[in-house]
């Protein structure tokens, strides 16, 4: 039985549009093994082994390397919640490609899983954290991982509701003006500086997106009034993650607040990545 954990992501970054990620402390834990036939246990109900996206990446990733794929079984933990902007489906493609590496011993880098996970989940602002922890910044098959300053403080904001990625994708417009574009690309190079180096007079250009939170904040109701209880208890900016329904708050020092129907959670930067436990 092989044990392993897949971290939680948060895209976008605000102004970092299908671009930006950062691996959080909130983990999928896998166990997994060979097995006579298919078999899962603690993966949603409408997860089966026909229809199944950790199955299916587990199942590539054989194929890919010219390996017949035999069954398995697999239990999940799961601490990522599901539709919530926190990179739940990038964790069970990683989790199903991490599982084809260690069962038949592939000599897979990270780089190789990263590029097979991008074909699977169509880009790699989720894939990317959840393989190399950090911050990743992401064009095309290039990716670079970063640290961030250990002084800044995240916190999350968990509505009791989904907001679902292709909705979420539905709202935004098909062109935006050459000033947008700028705006954000400005903005974004910016913003990797402010988490790197703790420059606290520039972390709020991170709020400044104008290609994606304009048109999905109206999806999170909840958005407007976790945002002002955030920046009056002394976040420095407040985003959406992924797509939402989830909201990340960052600030120079830990919060502590409570709102009702929103799960909240202190969180820290996951800097491993995809992680053997146990085998």
């Amino acid at each position: 039985m092989i044990r392993y954990q897949v971290p939680a992501t948060s895209a976008n970054l605000g102004i970092g549009f299908d671009t930006l990620g950062i691996a959080l402390n909130i983990y999928d834990t896998f166990e997994v093994d060979f097995s006579p036939e298919y078999s899962l246990s603690g993966f949603m109900d409408d997860m089966n082994p026909v229809h199944n996206l950790f199955l299916a990446s587990y199942k590539k990733a054989c194929r890919t390397y010219e390996i017949e794929p035999k069954p398995i079984k697999a239990i999940l933990h799961d601490d990522i919640p599901c539709s919530r902007g926190l990179g739940s489906s990038s964790a069970m493609i990683v989790g199903g490609i991490y599982a084809a590496k260690m069962l038949y011993d592939i000599d897979m880098s990270d780089r190789d899983m990263l590029k097979l996970a991008t074909e699977i989940e169509g880009h790699p602002d989720n894939v990317a954290p959840a393989i190399l922890g950090g911050l990743c910044i992401n064009h095309n098959d290039i990716t670079l991982r970063k640290n961030i300053s250990d002084k800044w403080h995240f916190a999350i904001f968990i509505p009791d509701y989904e907001v679902k990625t292709s909705e979420a994708r539905k709202v935004l417009k098909n062109e935006y003006e050459t000033s947008e574009c700028v705006n954000n690309i400005s903005a974004a190079l910016i913003a990797v500086d402010a988490l790197e180096n703790f420059n606290t007079d520039n972390i709020k250009v991170i709020m400044n997106d104008r290609i994606h939170e304009p048109y999905r904040k109206p999806l999170i109701k909840d958005y407007e009034l976790c945002k002002k209880i955030a920046m009056d208890k002394g976040a420095d900016a407040f985003i959406i993650s992924g797509s939402g329904s989830t909201m990340l708050a960052i600030s120079k020092e830990k919060l502590d607040i409570r709102i009702k129907d929103i799960e909240f959670r202190n969180v820290e930067i996951d800097y491993e990545g995809v992680k053997c436990l146990k085998s």
